[in-house]
């Protein structure tokens, strides 16, 4: 499980389309340089012996899964939190009347930023696996503690957590 960390397996976000990821298994997304990061975020990060901000899990295909996170597809946990970090705001008032108030999207324009965000500034790996995906997941959250993993970790992001709410609240006004 070691080689989904190493330096030499991670690769560009920019490669995504181009990748054969039509399996499940979990995943790894790394920060390039923290310095592109706010300061309270990169305060946070100080006492992370990892630069992994995220490890995620795809039951089905990883190739999927990523689009959904790393291009928009549909606006998943690390998408939002990327676009709050990068202090974007959902369009005003656009989960008025829904049933989830968690789940804001960006504008477009606003996505396509993230999107180019995500490719200059983000770094991915993978480990194929078919069972035990969830635990596998679980396991490395809480060893590794990446910083935008809002679930399972016990050092999950404070500042984050701010700017989620403020983004939250702005699509509920």
């Amino acid at each position: 499980m070691e080689e989904i960390f190493k330096d030499e397996n991670f690769k560009s976000l920019k490669n995504l389309q181009n990748s054969n990821l039509s399996f499940s298994g979990v995943y790894a997304i790394k920060i390039k340089d923290i310095s592109v990061f706010p300061k309270q975020l990169r305060e946070e990060m100080e006492n992370q012996d990892s630069i992994i901000i995220y490890i995620g899990k795809a039951s089905r295909s990883l190739k999927k899964r990523l689009e959904e996170e790393c291009r928009g597809k549909r606006h998943g946990t690390f998408f939002r939190g990327i676009g709050a970090l990068m202090n974007l705001k959902p369009p005003k008032g656009s989960l008025i009347g829904k049933s989830n108030n968690n789940n804001y999207k960006f504008s477009k324009s606003d996505s396509i930023k993230i999107v180019e965000w995500m490719n200059e500034n983000l770094l991915f790996s993978y480990l194929k696996e078919e069972k035990n995906i969830e635990f596998i997941e679980r396991d490395l959250i809480k060893h590794f503690k990446p910083i935008l993993n809002t679930t399972h970790n016990p050092k999950k992001s404070k500042y984050l957590a701010i700017l989620r709410k403020e983004c939250r609240n702005f699509a509920q006004e």
